[in-house]
């Protein structure tokens, strides 16, 4: 922001590219996995008894219940 923007009290918004905006895999809607991601485990995340959507790529849902982690 300039100076003289700031002092006129003009706010800006900030630019987003698509390098920016981090995409996140739906099957995990409780907190951000990158698709694409590699494999991971339970032991991987710190998380338990998050909600899964299928399809599960990473296996966190053994029994699909739509419960991750549970053990």
């Amino acid at each position: 922001m300039m100076p003289w923007d700031f002092r006129r009290g003009k706010k800006t918004q900030p630019a987003t590219t698509q390098s920016q905006v981090q995409q996140c895999d739906r099957s995990y809607p409780d907190f951000c996995i990158p698709p694409n991601s590699p494999d991971l485990n339970c032991r991987d995340v710190p998380y338990r008894r998050f909600r899964v959507n299928q399809p599960d790529p990473h296996g966190f849902d053994r029994d699909r219940d739509g419960v991750g982690c549970e053990r």
